[in-house]
């Protein structure tokens, strides 16, 4: 490297930690809020015969909890990352009820016994640009991310034909792909504590769902559950 080109280096370095420095937007934050299912996800509907509906959740609003971070490489756009828990929920007793209706009417049978277990739960990792606009002690931001969805498990449901064998829709622990966008605000208390309010929407087309001792395709028959959530977010913010 020759003298003019570390020169030139140099100062740059100097500016973009200089102006960093100035903004004081590095920060990490503890979060936690209500998560509230959208879409397919939400939906309580089995179908209709012929038309049964593979793509309800039956998903419940929870909660997120979580922690994230933004580093600025610019004075006003950074990258910001995020690792959040979240519950959906368990099938209720009218869920239940529901599905044991559908599968009654797809199979022909005179009842139908459903039995579910376990609940919505996922890891979620995601990563992306951030544009923030510092205004005094306010600082709105406008992101979008994307990354991985770790399904920690899904709601299990067995279903008991009348007078035949019963087949089980099991609990998915399988990853996929999900992206995420949103828009919130930072308020400084001080130099390095504050608080944060955000709104995040986030959506992933399917975690892959095994289905054991089905022996036909009659009635509803998941085996890829989509995903989408609205996350309304509070939180504590370190400013680095």
């Amino acid at each position: 490297m020759t003298a003019r080109s570390f020169i030139i280096l140099t100062i740059t370095l100097l500016a973009i930690a200089s102006a960093n420095a100035q903004n004081k937007l590095h920060y990490i934050a503890i979060t936690a809020g209500a998560s509230t299912p959208v879409g397919a996800y939400s939906k309580a509907d089995a179908g209709s015969f012929n038309h049964w509906n593979n793509s309800a959740g039956f998903a419940k609003t929870g909660f997120a909890v979580g922690i994230e971070g933004a580093y600025y490489i610019l004075p006003k756009f950074g990258v910001v990352g995020t690792v959040y828990f979240a519950d959906h929920g368990a099938l209720s007793k009218s869920d239940a009820s529901t599905l044991g209706d559908s599968y009654t009417d797809a199979f022909a049978v005179d009842e139908s016994t459903v039995s579910t277990s376990k609940r919505y739960r996922s890891l979620n990792v995601l990563a992306g640009p951030q544009f923030s606009l510092p205004l005094s002690k306010l600082t709105v931001d406008v992101r979008a991310m994307a990354g991985i969805i770790k399904s920690i498990s899904t709601p299990e449901v067995t279903v008991q034909l009348e007078d035949q064998s019963s087949f089980t829709q099991k609990s998915s622990a399988a990853s996929a792909f999900g992206w995420q966008v949103g828009a919130g605000f930072r308020y400084a208390f001080s130099d390095h504590l504050g608080f944060l309010f955000r709104a995040d929407y986030f959506k992933s087309n399917g975690i892959s769902v095994d289905n054991e001792n089905r022996t036909n395709t009659a009635g509803r028959l998941v085996t890829r559950q989509p995903v989408s959530w609205v996350n309304g977010i509070v939180g504590v913010s370190f400013t680095l």
